[in-house]
């Protein structure tokens, strides 16, 4: 069966649903992750990735995977390829998942996002899983971009993008495969990739950056595979004599020399002493981090020297364990929240009430961009929302606050206190994305042509938000804009006719009736033409030598061998003159396809060529009228 031919709804369920599992559970002893992770080959990876990045957070998600897990990897353009089978992660397998770096340069032209899911999601062996939920890292810089006539090309990626959403991604999440999505580049369809991560209960976070690349990976495997963690304060950690092994993962530059280990007695382990490190130290280096892991430590204060940056951490291994279900995915904005925690001994709950009573904590949620900028000291970031945890014996609870700043953020749990008079702590750290409870997107627009959309499409992101308790009110320019429910969960905002070269803001509003949700909440404004004046701006200047058309700043960077609607800038006026012969190739390229889908003999062949030379004939005084005309005065939109 090829990839094509697979349907999720062959692959059979999983018994256990993720939010079903704790951190714990999710790592213990007889549960068996299975990832897939699915990785865009197309031929714009050359410009969002030259130095094939994608390699090194690979080489990282191997490390890091358990010995006891299954994985394969699957590379996806126009087709997809199975770069490495399912199977279970042993010594060999990733010896060959490291041996991947070449291969995931064999470009493709094009972006088939929905075979790619689809083949990632069967798998090579449909009996092979285990009891853990399925779990897919969809890695792409690309949207939907499929080989097809140009006359098609729109509507077969929209039919694409459309079954994606209204079908692939409830099958999924009906057999408990969950996706995260990694956007490589703002280019990428984002808002397709983040209804796939909310759809099937994963994480949607884009890469912008090498670092972004890795701690987009390191962040889907945390959800994957929870680590328990302590918390790493001003470069100190504690370990307590419960801890059995613990791992440092410390980021940093790709030019800052390697971090020093410092010891509770104060003996520095380095890099450089590889060779002579004590046993049971194990240190690996990269360019862009440091993986240190340390068997029976010593209890006390350890700790870094060195650069040590955002989303570095310590994990162990104890029986000691604070877990909780898995920390959300997806905060909706003005919508709180609640987070439940417990702190147990291996299968047994702690009940030494003198321990117990010691202990204290928080939950924070952090902006990622602040913790980012503020190099890894979360606890000196203002914009972050704290709260204290409730303790019932060894239970713990928090009433989060509606978080109020959209993009992705850190939420952690923390509790620290004292056990046979020294220092304790555990944590819980993982990514989250705060999105708006209302998802907003274009109908009738087509970015080839320039075409503003005729209408927007507004869908309830929040589970609990329909029609019937909420209403839109939606304004241009001041102006009231038609809002019609259409369906349970969705609305169409109708927009008037607006120039493909003019900027504005649909600015949305929501008023809600629901228990627990803010009256009136204000969605982002929704900017229609985003790139307008940024092309406007590009176009009427002249790239400089050896820059090249796509590589202009504020445009989309295709693949090399991207297609330019060259029809497109005809009708524009602004196709140049050494582009004409391409054009009259496409034209009689379409005519022979057509020839050959209609006529049968070589009279209706020659007929169909005779029609392509008097159509080129008649674009090109078009063209020569165009470039002459004087240029006419643009007005503003008007509802």
């Amino acid at each position: 069966m090829s990839p094509s031919e697979v349907s999720p709804s062959e692959v059979s369920p999983s018994e256990v649903s993720p939010s079903e599992v704790s951190p714990s559970e999710a790592a213990a002893p007889g549960k068996t992750p299975d990832l897939r992770l699915a990785i865009d080959v197309s031929g714009s990876m050359k410009h969002n990735d030259p130095a094939n990045l994608r390699a090194s957070a690979l080489d990282l998600l191997v490390t890091l995977l358990p010995e006891r897990s299954h994985a394969g990897v699957w590379g996806f353009g126009e087709q997809v390829q199975s770069l490495l089978a399912l199977g279970a992660v042993d010594a060999g397998w990733k010896r060959s998942a490291r041996g991947l770096e070449s291969r995931l340069d064999d470009y493709e032209q094009y972006t088939d996002l929905e075979v790619g899911l689809r083949a990632a999601a069967q798998g090579n062996d449909a009996g092979v899983g285990g009891d853990a939920p399925r779990q897919i890292i969809l890695l792409s810089d690309g949207m939907v971009d499929l080989r097809e006539p140009s006359t098609r090309k729109a509507a077969a990626d929209s039919a694409s993008r459309q079954r994606i959403t209204d079908e692939l991604t409830p099958q999924l999440a009906a057999h408990d495969i969950t996706v995260h999505t990694v956007a490589l580049s703002r280019n990428a369809d984002v808002d397709l990739l983040q209804q796939i991560a909310d759809g099937t209960g994963g994480l949607a976070t884009v890469a912008e950056s090498p670092e972004d690349l890795l701690r987009a990976f390191l962040a889907a495997l945390d959800r994957i595979v929870p680590g328990e963690q302590v918390p790493l304060n001003d470069k100190h950690f504690v370990i307590d004599d419960s801890v059995q092994e613990f791992t440092a993962l410390v980021f940093h530059g790709p030019d800052d020399r390697s971090p020093v280990l410092i010891s509770p007695q104060g003996q520095r382990y380095r890099l450089a002493d590889q060779a002579s490190l004590p046993e049971g130290v194990r240190w690996e280096h990269q360019p862009r981090y440091d993986l240190i892991t340390v068997t029976d430590p010593e209890t006390g204060k350890w700790q870094l020297e060195g650069e040590v940056g955002a989303d570095s951490r310590i994990t162990i291994v104890s029986e000691l364990a604070l877990v909780s279900r898995p920390l959300p995915a997806t905060l909706y904005r003005g919508f709180d929240y609640s987070l439940t925690a417990s702190l147990v001994d291996g299968a047994r709950a702690v009940n030494d009430e003198d321990f117990l009573a010691t202990l204290d904590g928080n939950a924070r949620l952090v902006p990622e961009q602040d913790v980012q900028e503020g190099e890894g000291a979360a606890e000196d970031v203002t914009t972050a929302q704290q709260r204290g945890l409730e303790r019932d014996g060894a239970d713990f609870h928090v009433d989060m606050p509606a978080p109020d700043q959209l993009g992705g953020a850190r939420l952690t749990l923390t509790v620290m206190g004292y056990r046979d008079n020294a220092s304790f702590a555990r944590q819980l750290s993982q990514r989250t994305s705060v999105v708006d409870p209302l998802l907003v997107e274009p109908v009738g627009a087509d970015p080839r042509t320039g075409k503003s959309p005729d209408a927007l499409e507004v869908s309830a992101r929040h589970p609990l938000l329909n029609t019937a308790n909420t209403r839109l009110v939606a304004t241009l320019h001041g102006e009231a804009l038609s809002v019609a429910e259409d369906g349970e969960r969705q609305w169409r905002i109708d927009l008037p006719p607006l120039d493909s070269d003019v900027q504005a803001d649909v600015q949305i509003s929501a008023r809600l009736a629901l228990d627990g949700a803010p009256p009136v909440l204000d969605l982002a404004p929704y900017t229609l033409n985003a790139d307008a004046a940024r092309r406007a701006a590009n176009l009427d200047r002249t790239p400089i030598e050896g820059e090249r058309f796509g590589e202009i700043e504020g445009l989309d960077q295709a693949g090399e061998d991207a297609p330019e609607d060259l029809n497109a800038l005809l009708m524009k006026g602004r196709l140049p003159i050494d582009k004409v012969p391409a054009l009259i190739g496409q034209w009689f390229e379409g005519a022979s396809d057509f020839a050959r889908q209609e006529a049968g003999s070589a009279r209706s062949r020659m007929i169909a060529y005779a029609v392509a030379g008097a159509f080129g004939l008649l674009m090109l005084i078009l063209l020569v009228r165009r470039m002459t005309r004087k240029p006419t005065r643009r007005e503003e939109p008007h509802v």
